[in-house]
């Protein structure tokens, strides 16, 4: 847990980085798709309408993000899911309940609201080639030396596009295998392992919610995954 005392006028900002490190490369592309997936797609509780409505009625958003980058001294590059969120002071209880709800119960077998965002994805892929192609371009040869490119290229470069084309055929022919796949992602990331929670807001209101941050952390799963190579 990383704390930053500073004046933010009674807002919480969190921070969850969930380590990637242990999921198997091929589900990579996957989970910028996942990220979207945990809180546009509803939960086991609410359906997405009404999540989106509890989001946006008691936060000032909650959204995921990949951060990916290469370490100095090591070959190994740094892999996280950060799940963002801010709220008000009077709504940090509201906020972690949102976000633990996003993690342990966000449901991912409504195909069509699936394709949906498959589709969207695609889309904004395809129209910014050709406006960004030398971004596209450049991705692609960094890919082949060093292995954070390797996977941002996976995840957001032409591999990305070619992946989201094949899933978009894949939810007719294959969606139990696709809902497996998600079923994977969330079985290997969301775990206290390897998790790091990075709060900022002034000092007097961390110390008055440790006890909420400490139970949110005690209510996400101790999965200890195999590191891949």
């Amino acid at each position: 847990v990383l704390t930053h005392d500073l004046p933010t006028n009674d807002i919480c900002y969190l921070d969850l980085a969930l380590d990637m490190g242990g999921l198997d490369e091929r589900l990579l592309p996957l989970v910028p798709l996942f990220g979207r997936a945990l809180t546009e797609m509803g939960t086991t509780r609410e359906d997405y309408v009404s999540f989106s409505k509890r989001i946006n009625s008691k936060t000032g958003g909650v959204y995921a993000r990949n951060l990916i980058s290469s370490q100095e001294g090591s070959d190994e590059p740094v892999l996280r899911l950060v799940v963002r969120a801010k709220a008000t002071v009077g709504r940090v209880e509201d906020m972690l309940a949102i976000v633990a709800d996003a993690l342990l119960l966000a449901r991912f077998d409504d195909r069509e609201r699936f394709r949906q965002m498959v589709l969207e994805e695609k889309a904004g892929l395809e129209h910014a080639l050709v406006p960004s192609g030398h971004h596209f371009a450049g991705l692609r040869l960094r890919s082949y030396f060093t292995a954070a490119d390797r996977i941002q290229e996976c995840m957001g470069g032409l591999e990305a596009l070619f992946f989201i084309r094949e899933l978009a055929q894949r939810i007719d022919s294959d969606w139990s295998g696709v809902l497996s796949d998600l079923e994977k992602i969330r079985h290997t990331l969301v775990s206290r392992s390897g998790a790091v929670l990075n709060l900022t807001m002034d000092e007097k209101n961390l110390r008055m919610f440790e006890p909420e941050f400490g139970g949110f952390l005690q209510g996400l799963p101790e999965i200890v995954a195999a590191q891949t190579s």
